[in-house]
């Protein structure tokens, strides 16, 4: 009969999301910025009433002169494990008993993933130059490092979860699954990230967070540089025999003189991963001789 037919459980799911950040103060559209396996990431809008009751997303996006925000929701249902959220952003997290949502800084120029492939375009070549590949790559050696040094893993470093900012300037988002590690010697075992960038330790469900984190920078680096992902399957045994094998490598991929960051960081056992540490003295600028 027409007008009784019922939305599809998507639809009314998305209903339900609206509902919930229109009822936090937030008008979520239905444009999507991005996806992973257990989220997506929306565009919204902060309504005159949450920005009076928060002062300081009132003054970020007023520095901005908009009013617009990324609402990354994630699923509790299906998320393995349970969410710590330590991230930052412009307001604090909120949830219920089906999701969690996230209120992200809106970046001027999307993630980096949307701006290898942009770059790509315009060079006609794909990845960035070597130049600019380096001067990010220091930019998230830092961010991590700086978690590292305060305790905190990542894991769930992957391209969509590195923003830009109008400056071109790196921010590193999405702590989602973050964990706070008081001991660095305790080994994790809830499946965290997107399989393309995460550790084979982490496929095989013991690892450290640490020397986790540092295998997805490897494949952030190899991404940045050639414009791909090194590994690309579904299925987790598949993935570990990719992993197995090691990278491939085109001509030109590391014109500096050194030890190959990505190499070093793609190491399947854990402890033998470059440092941080090692990484930034890599990518340190180098005197001329």
């Amino acid at each position: 009969v027409k007008g009784s037919a019922r939305r599809k459980p998507g639809q009314r799911n998305f209903m339900e999301q609206v509902r919930e950040c229109r009822d936090n103060g937030y008008l979520l559209s239905s444009r999507k910025m991005g996806s992973g396996a257990f989220s997506k990431v929306y565009l919204a809008y902060a309504t005159r009433e949450r920005m009076q009751h928060n002062a300081k997303l009132a003054s970020d996006l007023r520095g901005k002169h908009h009013a617009m925000v990324a609402i990354k929701i994630i699923s509790t249902a299906e998320a393995p494990g349970h969410l710590n959220v330590v991230g930052r952003g412009p307001d604090p997290t909120y949830r219920n008993s089906q999701h969690s949502y996230l209120v992200l800084e809106l970046a001027a120029r999307g993630d980096l993933l949307e701006h290898i492939n942009w770059v790509s375009e315009r060079r006609c070549s794909p990845g960035l130059d070597e130049e600019e590949a380096r001067r990010l790559f220091w930019q998230l050696v830092s961010a991590v490092a700086h978690c590292h040094s305060s305790g905190i893993v990542h894991r769930d470093l992957e391209c969509e979860n590195i923003l830009l900012d109008d400056r071109g300037l790196l921010e590193l988002t999405d702590f989602g699954f973050a964990s706070h590690l008081g001991l660095k010697s305790l080994l994790l075992s809830t499946f965290c990230g997107s399989v393309a960038c995460t550790a084979p330790d982490i496929l095989m469900s013991k690892y450290n967070g640490e020397q986790a984190d540092l295998w997805s920078l490897g494949i952030i680096r190899y991404a940045m540089v050639t414009g791909k992902l090194p590994f690309k399957e579904r299925q987790t045994h598949r993935m570990l025999h990719l992993m197995h094998h090691g990278p491939t490598f085109g001509p030109g991929m590391s014109p500096v003189p050194g030890p190959d960051p990505i190499r070093g960081l793609l190491q399947l056992r854990p402890c033998a991963r470059l440092g941080l540490q090692q990484v930034a003295r890599w990518l340190a600028p180098r005197r001329p001789s």
